[in-house]
């Protein structure tokens, strides 16, 4: 049985997503234990008792030297990246940040060091492969259908249709969109509903058709109530910037596995799952596109139904937690 010390937070929900669904598939079946630390947590004398290490986003330059503990120990190293820190816009929050010389040296120390680098994204695999480390693996992120078992959805009574969004603050991804909901509200009215789950776009906050719920930082209730609310539309905007294209396809799975058929700006995050008109809704980045493809899947409830349809038979094959776990296990097994 394989022993598994995660450096990294337990609250973060790229841990809930990437790593605790299919280690704790894993560990059920006997095959691995694990543990979850913060790098002011760790030991060298408590990392002593694991076979491997995952450092999960480690860029801050104190986890240095639990790296270095590692490499002496002789301990495998895994290096688990959801966002392409070395592209991060320095305008963002966390871009102010991490684009530091102290944090950029730190990231680039773990990709060269990690005997595997375990990313999110094709197209950031392929980046890491050619200049960083010729070890690096990518495999699509998982859902747990076992969360949706005793649910049932939010019933409709008043005949509105609710456009929703959920995630993170996004503000340069959301500026078109917001333009073009403003243009939809008008037109439509009372007719629709804008409900936002995490990030709410402080343009639309007051208008008295408009949502604002806090992000539930538990990615099990969280689904729960992605499920239980109902959309009839979701909304996935993403900046046309490297560091998005490298995102990964979680908000389909989200929106897939809930049922909620999903308009995506036509970015590369999304070309391996998203069909135009058959497993989602591609548009334009710009108020123009987000405006007339909101339009037409508000006229069009068919669309809607096929795309919800289509989009969940993706992520049933491609996306189920035993696929994923089995891929973890190889991972695992073969360093």
């Amino acid at each position: 049985m394989v022993k598994i010390l995660i450096i990294g937070s337990e609250r973060s929900t790229s841990y809930q997503i990437i790593l605790f669904q299919p280690l704790r598939y894993l560990q059920e079946l006997g095959r691995c234990t694990f543990d979850i630390k913060s790098h002011k947590q760790v030991t060298r004398s408590s990392m002593a008792a694991f076979d491997i290490i995952i450092f999960l986003r480690s860029i801050e330059p104190d986890t240095l030297r639990c790296l270095e503990w590692a490499q002496r120990m002789g301990k495998k190293i895994i290096y688990v990246l959801d966002d392409h820190f070395l592209a991060i816009p320095a305008t963002t929050r966390l871009g102010q940040l991490y684009t530091q010389p102290s944090y950029q040296k730190t990231c680039i120390a773990f990709l060269k060091t990690a005997h595997v680098v375990k990313v999110e994204s094709p197209i950031m695999h392929e980046l890491i492969r050619q200049q960083y480390n010729p070890n690096a693996i990518y495999f699509p992120g998982c859902i747990d259908f076992s969360y949706f078992k005793p649910w049932s959805r939010r019933t409709k009574h008043d005949g509105t249709l609710v456009i929703g969004y959920e995630g993170a603050k996004k503000e340069s991804s959301f500026q078109p969109v917001i333009a073009a909901m403003k243009k939809i509200m008008k037109e439509y009215g009372n007719r629709i509903r804008l409900e936002f789950y995490g990030y709410c776009p402080s343009e639309l906050i007051g208008y008295p058709n408009v949502k604002h719920i806090k992000h539930n930082e538990n990615y099990g209730r969280f689904m729960k109530e992605l499920f239980q609310a109902n959309w009839d539309i979701g909304l996935a905007p993403m900046e046309d910037h490297f560091f998005y294209h490298c995102k990964s396809n979680v908000k389909f799975r989200d929106y897939a596995a809930c049922h909620i058929p999903g308009i995506y700006s036509l970015s590369p995050a999304y070309r391996d799952c998203v069909i135009h008109k058959q497993t989602g809704y591609f548009v334009p980045h710009s108020k123009q596109g987000w405006y007339l493809g909101i339009q037409e899947m508000i006229n069009d409830p068919q669309l809607r139904r096929s795309i919800a349809k289509k989009a969940l038979a993706i992520v049933k094959k491609h996306h189920t937690l035993k696929h994923c776990a089995a891929n973890w296990k190889k991972l695992l097994y073969d360093l």
